[in-house]
């Protein structure tokens, strides 16, 4: 069969989408001829252009079944592209969002089946069903539209031999995906149940069948990130598990073969808890360049109890701490307007940066996902704010907090770098820097893309200097700063 996989692209990410990625390999592998629609590269163009572009690309491939992947922030876009295409072919919808939300996408007008989950073996064995019109209303992880019913059909257990998997196929995607970075797994899935995260639905989804994390053998993933750094010539690789460490033997082994077979330079995710020095050194000796753990909130008691977060402050700072020593530069994932959180809450996720010496630090405005409990606890407690639409979590926020305005938290998210690289005598005038006009967000805005290319305090003193000198609204700071 002729398959056509849509990529909703929205936020415009550029690099190889893993699960379509799989997906794609096993319909090829079973003789279906499989090619790509990818908004990647076309999201700025009007929305009719796109259409028409999706249109042609039909017109010429000849689907028999659209396929699509969609996250919860594409949802919309998706159904504006299903409603374009306007043609009678069988959709399917897998993804994050369909798995969270079943009954909001099942009921799509234009979306025939949907498929909760993993999908390699459920789309393969409903991609048959459809091929040879059998019977397609009793395949477990498949939702189905059938004369005007819906079957609803229960999960069924994982894939737990991932090396069964064949390689990804990249070869799908459009070359500016693949540039000199390869994104690889190791394994899937987390072990941990972070409020936020649609992780914890999936422990609970799949609670009946077995354990959600499971690992790819590190012969299997060393070989296939050889394969591809070989063919792509990669220049630098990056592993996309969440709790890369949490095994300290496999870590040590897959250093080891990693150094052997591929000595190319990498980076890796982990979480503050399963780091430890002698993983570090490991990690360092292999050509591990780059570690990224998540702080999320500086505050403990909150961390605990709003997020599932079991870590204490010392743990935190002394992995951050760690890497620094081996000589492995950090990158911490955080976020602000979590519900009901405080401006001392994000000073104290600032303060835990700083404590840790982190190298770089991302933050994200919080989400409320569906499928998550932080998600549950926001409505149940009225905390959306229904005025607000976002497209992505570096946008705006989407609840009420009694304790900050919206124009404070997005004052905190642009000056929250800015902070934690300056010294604590300039922070009066970065306090400036949260007020929601322009000069404000420009200022924010220069000195944040400076920071991004090694922009240092000295630099930052005397930067800050000259504007004490030229703007009128930071009169009320003094003109000379101690160094």
């Amino acid at each position: 069969m002729n398959i056509l996989l849509i990529y909703p692209n929205i936020n415009g990410q550029r690099q190889v989408q893993m699960g379509l990625a799989s997906i794609a390999a096993v319909l090829k592998g079973n003789g279906n001829k499989v090619e790509l629609f990818d908004t990647t590269f076309i999201m700025k163009e009007p929305f009719e252009k796109i259409a028409e572009k999706l249109k042609s690309h039909m017109a010429g491939f000849r689907p028999d079944v659209l396929l699509i992947g969609c996250r919860s922030l594409e949802f919309e876009f998706m159904n504006k592209l299903l409603k374009a295409a306007k043609g009678k072919l069988p959709v399917i919808v897998g993804g994050q969002h369909p798995t969270v939300s079943p009954e909001e996408v099942i009921k799509g007008e234009f979306v025939d089946y949907i498929c909760i989950g993993e999908g390699e073996e459920a789309i393969s064995e409903l991609i048959k069903a459809i091929e040879t019109n059998s019977d397609t209303s009793n395949i477990k992880n498949i939702w189905a539209k059938k004369d005007g019913n819906i079957f609803r059909n229960p999960i069924r257990p994982l894939t737990k031999d991932l090396d069964k998997l064949p390689f990804p196929d990249c070869d799908l995607f459009d070359a500016r995906h693949i540039s000199e970075i390869g994104t690889f797994e190791t394994s899937r899935g987390c072990p941990y149940s972070c409020t936020y995260c649609i992780n914890d639905y999936m422990q609970h989804l799949y609670g009946g069948v077995g354990g959600y994390h499971r690992d790819k053998s590190v012969a299997r993933s060393v070989e296939e990130i050889a394969h591809f750094t070989k063919k792509y010539n990669y220049k630098w690789i990056f592993l996309i598990d969440e709790t890369f460490t949490i095994k300290a033997d496999r870590v040590k082994e897959f250093c080891r073969l990693y150094k052997e077979k591929v000595g190319v330079p990498f980076g890796c995710m982990t979480r503050p808890e399963v780091v430890s020095e002698e993983k570090l050194v490991w990690l360092k000796d292999a050509g591990c360049n780059m570690i990224r753990m998540g702080i999320e909130s500086g505050n403990e008691e909150y961390r605990k109890k709003m997020l599932d977060r079991h870590m204490k402050q010392e743990h935190i700072v002394n992995a951050f701490l760690m890497a620094k020593k081996v000589g492995i530069p950090s990158y911490s994932f955080n976020m602000v307007g979590l519900p009901n959180e405080t401006r001392k809450d994000v000073f104290s996720t600032i303060e835990i940066n700083r404590k840790g010496k982190v190298g770089e630090a991302q933050i994200t405005l919080f989400y409320p996902f569906k499928g998550t409990r932080l998600r549950d606890y926001a409505e149940e407690h009225n905390l959306f704010d229904d005025s607000q639409q976002v497209s992505s979590y570096y946008e705006s926020t989407i609840l009420k907090n009694p304790n900050m305005t919206k124009d404070e938290i997005l004052g905190l998210y642009r000056t929250f770098n800015i902070y934690i690289k300056s010294p604590k005598v300039l922070w009066p005038f970065i306090r400036l820097m949260e007020y929601n006009n322009p000069v404000s967000k420009n200022i924010c805005s220069i000195i944040n893309t400076f920071m991004k290319q090694g922009f240092r305090f000295r630099t930052f003193k005397i930067f800050f200097d000259h504007l004490m000198g030229k703007l009128d609204f930071i009169a009320r700071v003094p003109k000379s700063v101690p160094a």
